[in-house]
């Protein structure tokens, strides 16, 4: 776990990503991909647990990055079992760009020990998916760091009303920053845990945070991600 910790370090700062050279401006809300849209876009898929999925996009050849709670069952509390674990690449109507099992998970530590619903467990949401064999033939995304109220960012997800198109939301607003969780206007459903939320950076799109839920700020209803420059050193810490 040191040497996956130096280097998403380095990729924090990386330059080599593909990167999106045109965004179309979008009304409010989510819009489906274009199967020509989307292979800019691939290292971002769905994690498959047999009985649901998240999104989650890879960040080295063989992590992928996603919300904590996705790899927890929700019923027992237990974690789920790698090998039940599947990542698609790229996945659009049944097809993909890549299919590989986790060999491992790891998992924010606070978010094992906060109450539901806690603001501990939303700024601790985070969690990494090792896989057992890279995908060396797709790009992963470089992180970046720093988010704050009136940033635009960009999201790309599976909901579970659009589970066989990703769509994407772009741009979108953070409205306020609380700790390590960003309060953003963007849409989100269920299914959507996980996906990675985008910046544009030196002409390049690189992962700022991860979608964690959505619920009441404010009075309205808001999405909540999780700022990987405050919460990400937590889950490299582990062993």
């Amino acid at each position: 776990m040191r040497a996956l910790a130096l280097l998403l370090i380095a990729l924090v700062f990386a330059a080599p990503a593909k990167s999106e050279e045109h965004v179309e401006e979008r009304a409010q809300g989510r819009v489906m991909l274009g199967a020509h849209e989307q292979h800019d876009w691939r290292g971002v898929g769905r994690l498959n647990f047999g009985d649901g999925f998240c999104t989650g996009a890879l960040v080295l050849p063989d992590v992928v990055v996603t919300a904590a709670h996705c790899l927890i069952v929700k019923r027992t509390g237990a974690k789920r079992l790698p090998e039940r674990t599947h990542f698609v690449a790229g996945y659009r109507l049944r097809r993909h760009q890549g299919h590989r099992i986790a060999s491992g998970f790891s998992i924010h530590p606070e978010y094992l020990i906060a109450d539901p619903g806690a603001l501990a467990a939303t700024a601790s949401d985070l969690a990494l998916v090792k896989l057992r064999e890279p995908l060396d033939k797709i790009e992963p995304f470089p992180l970046t760091h720093g988010l704050g109220a009136g940033d635009e960012v960009t999201i790309l997800s599976y909901g579970r009303d659009r589970p066989e198109i990703p769509s994407i939301q772009s741009p979108c607003g953070v409205i306020a920053r609380v700790q390590a969780i960003a309060v953003l206007d963007c849409d989100i459903t269920y299914g959507v845990s996980g996906s990675p939320v985008f910046r544009m950076v030196d002409g390049e799109w690189r992962i700022v945070a991860v979608v964690t839920s959505m619920g009441q700020f404010m009075g309205e209803q808001r999405s909540f991600a999780v700022v990987l420059d405050s919460a990400i050193g937590g889950v490299l810490a582990i062993p």
